[in-house]
């Protein structure tokens, strides 16, 4: 949706202004608090309870959301600022039970177009290869080398080619490679339809992305970060008389200063913060509306468009043996891929989800048979007796305004970051997404990678980033 052009005119003289200090509650007589954490210590540590041994009421920042980017932000801000700041993280299931299933995440690939992607994914690598020094020498990723192979058709050959081009500008080692070429090193392949194809050489394969989570929330627990198993369920804004912004009524101005949450036990509290991290995934499109964004007016007509985005991985029986232990993460052009299991003796595959109202509508016996299985048989006719073997259904955060990530202040509200919209590069791109929020919290800009390209701005004035994927 686009803004009328005064509103969109906001944009180009809005700087927020964060002010942060050290919070103290003034709500409780200072010993009756002292009385209420000292009780809550001592039955948390005799193990009474296991809820949190108070809820403070005043923190500088709330993360809501505890994934991959939420805790990365976490261990940047209190990498960085020790206990100069105060990080409360809010999370729906710190149990993170559809992390512990998904078996697609952890994929470490170069093969990307958008120079800020291209620069993630180095950094990324960067950050995983020296992963013990920084979370901890007991955080075992089990870490696969893998080669990804991008395989283009006659349509995309020359794109691919370009791609290519741009990669190596940035240092990266990524090889083309003929249909002999292919046929040569990956005999099992059919490329009765393939032009040209791609190799990484380097940075790339899979690794547990469960053991990374739990590395990255033991670690900012450590660091200080203070974790809740909570689900939001509000904000409460504060109405500021003395702002003036464009396209605003002059003293009408609303900024979020508190947000409210729900225990488990069905408790509710609040807390105020200085800056907010909208980082929960595919609730963030219904977190944000919370915050009026996308049901109010002017800049807070523009809702967050994301959404969930839910796909199958097959497990392919004993079918390693077919393909051989240098068998690389296959990105075909139907959008089916695939890759081995570690050493185990089978393969594991899924599909770009597509989003035609056709295929919203499959079973998955369907979903495979038409989908899969015909994508799986084109490219590798050996594997014509593939019987179903669904492994796990997944789910990702998807932006359905143009498949990438959102990362910033809000238009409107300058003090709610937004760090949702990534899918399955929010796993691998976390480090690096982590300490671009933090950048913009403790500097007021990014210092490292210039990610201003992936704001939420860009919704307003309709410029779509869009990762060319030659699928």
């Amino acid at each position: 949706m686009l803004l009328p052009r005064h509103l969109a005119n906001i944009l180009k003289s809005r700087t927020p202004e964060i002010c942060f200090r050290s919070f103290a509650s003034q709500e409780k007589n200072p010993f009756v608090k002292s009385w209420d954490v000292l009780k809550n210590d001592v039955s948390h540590f005799l193990g009474v309870n296991k809820k949190p041994a108070f809820y403070p009421q005043h923190v500088d920042v709330v993360i809501i959301g505890g994934g991959f980017i939420g805790s990365s932000i976490a261990y940047w801000l209190k990498t960085r600022t020790g206990e100069g700041l105060s990080v409360l993280v809010l999370d729906k299931d710190l149990t993170f039970q559809n992390v512990q299933k998904n078996f697609s995440l952890g994929l470490i690939t170069q093969h990307f177009t958008l120079p800020e992607n291209i620069k993630l994914s180095q950094y990324s690598a960067e950050f995983l290869r020296n992963v013990k020094e920084n979370l901890g020498d007991d955080v075992n990723l089990e870490y696969h080398p893998c080669n990804s192979l991008v395989l283009a058709s006659d349509k995309y050959a020359e794109k691919l080619e370009h791609n290519v081009m741009l990669q190596k500008e940035f240092g990266l080692k990524n090889n083309l490679l003929s249909t002999e070429d292919i046929n040569k090193r990956f005999p099992w392949i059919n490329t009765h339809d393939i032009k040209l194809g791609c190799i990484g050489t380097e940075s790339e394969g899979f690794f547990n992305s469960w053991n990374f989570l739990k590395g990255l929330v033991n670690k900012s627990k450590e660091l200080g970060a203070i974790y809740v198993n909570a689900e939001v369920t509000g904000f409460e804004l504060e109405q500021q008389r003395d702002v003036l912004m464009e396209g605003i009524t002059p003293g009408s101005f609303e900024r979020i200063n508190r947000v409210k949450y729900q225990t488990p036990d069905n408790e509710e509290h609040y807390v105020k913060f200085a800056a907010c991290i909208l980082a929960a995934g595919d609730n963030s499109g219904h977190i944000a509306r919370l915050a009026k964004i996308g049901t109010g007016d002017g800049l807070l007509t523009v809702p967050l468009p994301i959404e969930k985005r839910e796909y199958n991985v097959f497990s392919l029986e004993g079918k390693a043996k077919t393909t051989g232990l240098n068998t690389p993460m296959v990105m075909d052009t139907s959008g089916l891929w695939l890759r081995r299991n570690g050493l185990e003796s089978n393969l594991l595959c899924g599909h770009i989800p597509l989003l035609t109202d056709e295929t919203k509508n499959f079973t998955e016996h369907e979903y495979f048979q038409n989908v899969i299985k015909p994508s799986l048989i084109n490219r590798i006719p050996d594997f014509e007796d593939t019987e179903m073997c669904k492994l796990a259904a997944e789910k990702q955060d998807c932006n359905t305004f143009d498949d990438s990530g959102f990362l910033g202040p809000h238009a409107y509200h300058n003090n709610l970051y937004i760090a949702a919209g990534f899918g399955r590069q929010g796993c691998f791109h976390a480090p690096g997404i982590g300490r671009a929020i933090a950048e913009l919290i403790i500097d007021s800009h990014y210092t490292t990678i210039d990610l201003t390209r992936f704001g939420f701005d860009r919704l307003l004035v309709n410029q779509p980033i869009v990762e060319f994927n030659i699928y």
